[in-house]
């Protein structure tokens, strides 16, 4: 014969935990929030990180600040938050280069990007745009390509730092145009722009964050887009693939992720909090503005892009043959 009395006790727990779980959910957060970005204040990741942290903040009810983390090209401010308490205060800004191209070559990195971080959601992706200074005196890619094979390692380029997207872009481009070129690290995108002005590197990929307005002004010469359709915002700029390198098609992403081991429930709080905010239309176009495509995601769906970018990049790193001095 059932004893009913331990279906009422196993209900009982049941209830309990499901209202300790809601508890807990309706409690966080309980102070600000911080998004560790790991490149330096200025550059396109952090102008985008910024946009987000002013917008999420008003929907999840309390400040969020932006710490910028440069270092080990996005490795030094990625690590950090794979080593801070899984409490979901402390969040990282996830890039490409932190979590698909570093951990195949970086022996600063100490983390794994699929087993260290908890998910939270995909926020943007971008192309890159090849850009050469007026000091050059190139105005066409081919006129770089025949200026790069004429001397040999004599032409450099700029990045915001050994093994981010920037300068794996850059190497898989002097892989497939043939040429060889001098890498200058910087420690992020508002320096290695800087350079680029001051004719200190003669070309660098960079989002179009901040390469459009230097096109409009006539800073820069832009050359090329990286991804296989042209910008908006640039129509009139051919993509590589279209100017005769077949098939290149590189873009960058920004995302949120949390230490691992942060209860799913705050994640699951802060995934629908970021789905709301980029279903804002002022928001949605201050990002569109600054050069990147938005991109929501559930938790699942992002934990798969960065498992699916991190092969492709690895396989792309092994066939181009691509090393880091």
């Amino acid at each position: 014969m059932l004893d009913f009395r331990l279906f009422r006790r196993a209900g009982l727990l049941l209830a309990c935990a499901a209202i300790a779980s809601t508890a807990g959910a309706a409690g966080f957060p309980e102070k600000p929030i911080t998004i560790v970005v790991p490149f330096a204040a200025g550059g396109p990741t952090d102008t985008s990180a910024r946009v987000m942290a002013e917008a999420l903040a008003k929907r999840v009810g309390t400040p969020i600040v932006i710490e910028n983390v440069p270092g080990a090209g996005s490795v030094v401010g990625t690590t950090k938050v794979a080593n801070a308490q899984p409490d979901g205060y402390t969040l990282l800004w996830g890039t490409a280069s932190s979590l698909a191209i570093a951990p195949h070559f970086n022996q600063a990195v100490k983390y794994d990007p699929n087993t260290s971080f908890a998910p939270i959601s995909q926020i943007t992706a971008a192309p890159f745009v090849l850009a050469v200074t007026p000091k050059l005196g190139v105005a066409t890619l081919d006129e770089l390509i025949a200026k790069a094979k004429a001397e040999p390692d004599k032409l450099n380029y700029g990045s915001t730092g050994a093994g981010g997207s920037a300068h794996m872009i850059s190497e898989l481009f002097n892989s497939q145009a043939g040429i060889r070129t001098v890498h200058i690290p910087y420690s992020g995108g508002a320096p290695m722009m800087h350079a680029l002005l001051a004719g200190d590197v003669n070309f660098i990929f960079d989002t179009p964050t901040t390469i459009v307005p230097m096109v409009e002004s006539k800073r820069v010469v832009p050359l090329a887009v990286t991804s296989l359709e042209r910008w908006p915002a640039l129509p009139q700029v051919k993509t590589l693939d279209e100017l005769g390198l077949r098939g290149f098609d590189a873009t960058t992403w920004f995302g949120l992720l949390a230490p691992r081991g942060t209860p799913p429930e705050r994640v699951d709080f802060l995934n629908q909090k970021i789905v709301e905010t980029l279903q804002d239309k002022s928001v949605a176009s201050a990002l569109e503005n600054a050069g990147f495509f938005v991109h929501s995601s559930t938790p699942q769906a992002f934990a798969q892009k960065i498992r699916d970018e991190g092969k492709r990049w690895g396989d792309t790193i092994r066939t181009a043959n691509i090393q880091i001095q």
